[in-house]
C-alpha cells in the first residue's frame, strides 16, 4: 500500500510540476493567444466525455460553478461549444464541443505535444509502452470504480 500512495502522490507531482511548466512557457504558442490552458481543458473533457452538464465539468476541473460559467460563456461566444438539450429532461441544458471547438483542441494539443515531446525524447520506448499499460489499466480500474457508485 505505502508503494500505491508514492505512485499517486508521484503521479499528482508531476501533474502540477507539467501544468507549472506549461503555464510558464505555454504563451510562446500562437494558439494560447485565443485560448487559455484551462478552457482548453474543458474542451479536452467536452471531447472525451461528450455533452456534459456544468456541474459535471466544474467536478472533473476542481472548480466553483461559477468559474465553469465563465469559461462556457467565452467558449460559446467563440463556437467552440454550443448547448444542447438533455436528451432525458428537456428543461436540462448540457454543453458539447462543435467542429470548431475540435480545431482549436487539436491545435492546443499539438502545442502541448511539441513542447513536451522534447523534454522526454530520451525515455525508452518500453518504458512508454509500460506507462500506456499502467494507464490504460488504471483508467479501466477507475471506470469500475465509477459504475459502482
Amino acid at each position: 500500500m505505502d508503494k500505491l500512495k508514492e505512485a499517486i502522490d508521484l503521479f499528482n507531482e508531476v501533474s502540477f510540476m507539467a501544468t507549472e511548466l506549461f503555464h510558464k512557457k505555454g504563451s510562446a504558442y500562437d494558439v494560447f493567444k485565443e485560448v487559455s490552458p484551462q478552457q482548453v481543458g474543458l474542451i479536452k473533457i467536452l471531447s472525451l466525455y461528450g455533452a456534459s452538464s456544468p456541474g459535471h465539468l466544474a467536478i472533473v476541473q476542481q472548480v466553483h460553478k461559477s468559474a465553469i460559467s465563465n469559461r462556457l460563456k467565452k467558449l460559446h461566444e467563440k463556437g467552440w461549444v454550443e448547448w444542447v438539450d438533455s436528451e432525458g429532461d428537456k428543461r436540462t441544458k448540457l454543453v458539447q464541443i462543435t467542429e470548431n471547438g475540435e480545431e482549436i483542441l487539436k491545435q492546443a494539443e499539438e502545442a502541448i505535444y511539441d513542447r513536451f515531446c522534447g523534454l522526454f525524447e530520451h525515455i525508452k520506448d518500453e518504458d512508454v509502452e509500460a506507462f500506456i499499460r499502467i494507464f490504460t489499466d488504471v483508467k479501466e480500474q477507475l471506470k469500475k470504480g465509477e459504475k459502482e457508485n
